[in-house]
Parts: structure tokens; C-alpha cells; sequence
């Protein structure tokens, strides 16, 4: 019978459904979402827990590698970008109170202005001239790095012309060597002269030798092609540095690169952080003290930049963040996240708002910069 007909049964009720976006509570949402603020609380106390290592044997470092593109948006692949001396003289006022010495790239983007800072201060200076593909940008980085060191000799007591050219391809090895000669005859007697490339690079490539004053070597075992974990990495670098000085008898070696990234991805066995970047500046620089080894550390400032290039732990190297402010101290417990209360909020409060919520067939709770993704009962 149709229904409204005299004698036809009532309509039947609607389907009720919730409302479009609504969703459904959940016990066990609510298990879960419990589970989660527990162990991002846990985490951020883990992270926030002080580790004690062993002090630095000395408190002054060797040598820091400086570029001064710390702020957002600066590089030195920007022209506009260049730095005024100002700037450059009050990062180094900074770094002297930690070093000794800064190692530069470049001669260009305002880093010509680095000698008389250093000068200002009271440091040293292992000044770099960029080398690429560009054989007239060559030729006025070696002419301006020599005309400094003849403006600067109580200053600048190292040039290094040229760092991994080889490495990335840039010229070949007999180019490199020209460049090499014609820096060696515009320098002052009493600067030495060097080319910088990874420990490999050295041992490939010989007939540069009698070209340079010294030869400097990058240790880095973050970036070994197979990488060494922390346990092991001041070992590996001393190590190899003897396995270089077996093969390159009676040079004079230079560490021109050393150090350990404060964050990025793992590779393998080699793991990024804070605790881990204190312990090998504070492991490292005393074993080369008692070893009587030079060396430049990388490097003072972290370096966004570096990010687009290498990833995350690319722009993480340095002793100081991009701020200016250092990351540890060469003595004293090391925090791995020195924010961790701000992250212990930031639990708390995901945890007020998952509670204050509801969760339902895709249920979101953002706990501690963390998505997680809550399948209610159906």
C-alpha cells in the first residue's frame, strides 16, 4: 500500500548520519593519543637530559673555518650578498674569544676585508682563494689572495688556493698545478702555500706536491664513503692522518678540514648531534694537542646556504649557530636540545587538544611537531 493511504504502516525513520566533518569518539583514540603524549614527554626528556664528557684539553681551538652568510637568504652564490667589513670584524671580535685563527673560501663577496679584521683582533689567517671553472675568476682570486698577503704578512701566514677542485671536477689536475706555480711566485717569502681536497685526492694526485709548501688534508668521517660512527671517529681521523703521512713521507701536513655535524640525517653509523658534535671538538682537539697536529675545525658559524646543497646537516657544522650563539661549551655537561622544555609544552598542550577533541575514522593528532594518524573502531 502507498504510505499517507488510509490504513498504510507509518514512514519509516531516516538514516541518521553525523553531520559532514563530524566524527565518532573513541576509546581508543583516546588509548592511543595517551601512548603518544607519553612518549613525545619521554623524548623531549630524553633530549633535554644534560650528558657529561670529558672538558677539551684547551680551551683555545687551532683554527676555525669562517664564511660569514649566516642570516637567512645570504650566500656567497649571491652577488647582491656581499658582507660589510663591519659585520666581518664583529664575528671575528667573537670568535677570537674561542680561536686563534679563521680559515676563508674566497677573496670576493667582502671577505677581502678579513686580513684587516684579523689584524683588529689579534688573529691569523689560512685565507683561501676560490677556485672553479671560471679561468678568468681564477686568475683575480689568486692576484687579490697574494696582494693581501703581501699587504698582510703578520696576518696571513697560509694560502690555499683552491679547495676540492679535484674532487668536484671542476679543472684537472695540470690546470690545478699552474694556478698552484703562479700563486708560489706572487706570494711573500714566509707564507706558505697549499691546495685543500679530501685525504684521497693527495694520494691521486702527486704531482701537485712540489707545487705547495704544505699539504692539507679534509678528515671528515661524517662523509667517509663509509661513514664512521662517533665511537670511532677521532680514531679514524688520526688513523688516516698517519696513513697520508706514510704515504706522503716528510711533507708538512695540514688537518684543513675536521668536525661533526649538530644535526641532518644519519648515514649509516654516523649520527648528527649536539652531544655528539661536543664530544668529538672536545676528544678531537685533545688528542691533536697531545699529538702536537694543526688544525681548522669546521667551522664557526652554521651555514643555511649549505642546506640546498647537502641537506639539513649541511647547514650544521658549526661551533656557533646561525645567531651567534655556541652551541656547547668546551667543558661542563652538553644538552642535545637545549629547547627541550618548549617541546614539553608543546606535548602538553597536543595532549589538551586531543583530549578536548574527538578522533574518528581518520582521527589527526599533531603531538610535538609529529603527525600521527588515529583509526577509531568501526
Amino acid at each position: 500500500m502507498t504510505a499517507g493511504l488510509p490504513g498504510a504502516p507509518p514512514p519509516l525513520p531516516p538514516v541518521c548520519r553525523p553531520p559532514s566533518g563530524a566524527v565518532r569518539r573513541s576509546p581508543w583514540a583516546l588509548v592511543v593519543l595517551a601512548a603518544l603524549v607519553v612518549l613525545a614527554l619521554g623524548r623531549a626528556a630524553w633530549l633535554g637530559r644534560p650528558v657529561w664528557l670529558e672538558p677539551a684539553a684547551d680551551t683555545r681551538l687551532r683554527c676555525l673555518s669562517y664564511a660569514p652568510f649566516r642570516e637567512p637568504g645570504t650566500s656567497p652564490f649571491h652577488p647582491a650578498g656581499r658582507i660589510e667589513p663591519a659585520r666581518i670584524e664583529a664575528d671575528l671580535r667573537l670568535l677570537s674569544t674561542t680561536t686563534r685563527c679563521v680559515r676563508t673560501y674566497a677573496v670576493d663577496m667582502g671577505l677581502e676585508a678579513v686580513p684587516e679584521a684579523a689584524r683588529r683582533v689579534g688573529m691569523t689567517v689560512i685565507l683561501g682563494a676560490w677556485i672553479g671553472r671560471d679561468r678568468v675568476a681564477n686568475a683575480a682570486q689568486v692576484a687579490q689572495a697574494a696582494a693581501l698577503a703581501r699587504a698582510y704578512p703578520e696576518v696571513v701566514h697560509t694560502v690555499v688556493v683552491g679547495n676540492e677542485v679535484l674532487l668536484r671536477r671542476e679543472l684537472p689536475e695540470s690546470e690545478l698545478r699552474e694556478l698552484l706555480v703562479a700563486a708560489r711566485a706572487a706570494l711573500p717569502a714566509g707564507v706558505r702555500l697549499t691546495y685543500a681536497d679530501v685525504w684521497e685526492f693527495w694520494l691521486r694526485h702527486r704531482s701537485l706536491l712540489d707545487a705547495v709548501d704544505r699539504v692539507t688534508v679534509h678528515l671528515l668521517p661524517y662523509w667517509e664513503d663509509e661513514p664512521v660512527g662517533i665511537a670511532r671517529a677521532v680514531g679514524h681521523v688520526f688513523d688516516t692522518l698517519e696513513h697520508v703521512r706514510a704515504e706522503l713521507p716528510g711533507r708538512d701536513l695540514l688537518i684543513g678540514e675536521v668536525g661533526w655535524p649538530s644535526a641532518g640525517r644519519a648515514r649509516r653509523d654516523a649520527v648528527p648531534g649536539r652531544v655528539a658534535q661536543a664530544r668529538f671538538v672536545r676528544e678531537f682537539t685533545g688528542e691533536a694537542a697531545a699529538r702536537g697536529v694543526d688544525y681548522n675545525l669546521i667551522e664557526a658559524f652554521d651555514q643555511p646556504w649549505k642546506r640546498a646543497l647537502e641537506g639539513a646537516m649541511g647547514g650544521a657544522w658549526g661551533l656557533f649557530d646561525r645567531t651567534g650563539q655556541p652551541k656547547f661549551a668546551l667543558s661542563g655537561p652538553v644538552v642535545e636540545r637545549p629547547d627541550w622544555r618548549r617541546e614539553l609544552w608543546a606535548a602538553a598542550g597536543g595532549a589538551l587538544a586531543g583530549a578536548g577533541g574527538t578522533a574518528g575514522s581518520a582521527g589527526q593528532v599533531t603531538i610535538w611537531s609529529h603527525v600521527f594518524v588515529v583509526q577509531s573502531a568501526p
